[in-house]
């Protein structure tokens, strides 16, 4: 019988353990790396800051760039970055390691201009067009300029983002805080999901029925 109540119990343990989830979730910054300059010199870098999961190209790094909003999605020092100078790109391109499976990539894009931008982010599968957002004026980078691209598809190998054809005669953006198979909100700002309440709640019912059982016996 205590065998039994062992194995009851540790079934309920169990209950409480959480969620598996079926992609590997991965959080990119460009933190680990050297830190950049604090303005463009426009000199393109492609960076691997999470090696087997994606690379970067069409930018910078930047280090403790100016007039962002204080948000916990622009993580000091370094952010990766473009500007219309040098020969820096219009287009910054995300992209995953072959190695990698990635259906969702989400993270925060910074307006760096002081007037209002628009900007077009794409996401491939192969040549293949899985999903595409556009954002129209995002707020100068002195007014909070940021957005939250999150793009859903099947094994995504590559995700680009450029100022729309027209949006600004001049350009300066920067990302950060890339999250794969995840939304960015989620990673940062983790929330229980519903069917971890429902585990836990059955976790703790099993837990309090052995306990009321157990008072049962002793006062018997």
């Amino acid at each position: 019988m205590k065998k039994m109540h062992l194995l009851f119990v540790a079934g309920c343990l169990l209950s409480l353990g959480g969620v598996v989830h079926a992609d590997t979730v991965s959080i990119v910054s460009f933190d680990n790396l050297p830190q950049g300059p604090s303005v463009f010199s426009g000199v393109e870098q492609t960076v691997t800051p999470v090696p087997g999961v994606a690379s970067f190209s069409g930018g910078q790094i930047l280090g403790d760039a100016t007039n962002f909003p204080a948000i916990i999605f622009a993580t000091a020092p370094n952010v990766y970055g473009t500007i219309q100078a040098g020969n820096l790109s219009s287009t910054m391109t995300i992209s995953v390691d072959p190695s990698f499976t990635a259906d969702e990539i989400s993270f925060a894009l910074f307006n760096g201009n002081t007037v209002p931008v628009s900007y077009v982010v794409d996401a491939f599968s192969g040549a293949t067009l899985e999903a595409t957002q556009t954002f129209t004026d995002v707020p100068s980078n002195t007014n909070s300029g940021f957005v939250l691209p999150d793009l859903l598809g099947t094994n995504l190998t590559s995700v680009t983002i450029a100022p729309t054809t027209g949006s600004s005669t001049f350009w300066d953006f920067e990302i950060d805080s890339i999250a794969f198979n995840e939304s960015v909100t989620q990673a940062i700002e983790p929330t229980p999901e519903p069917s971890s309440f429902l585990l836990l709640g059955t976790g703790l019912t099993c837990a309090a029925g052995e306990l009321y059982r157990r008072a049962r016996r002793a006062v018997q």
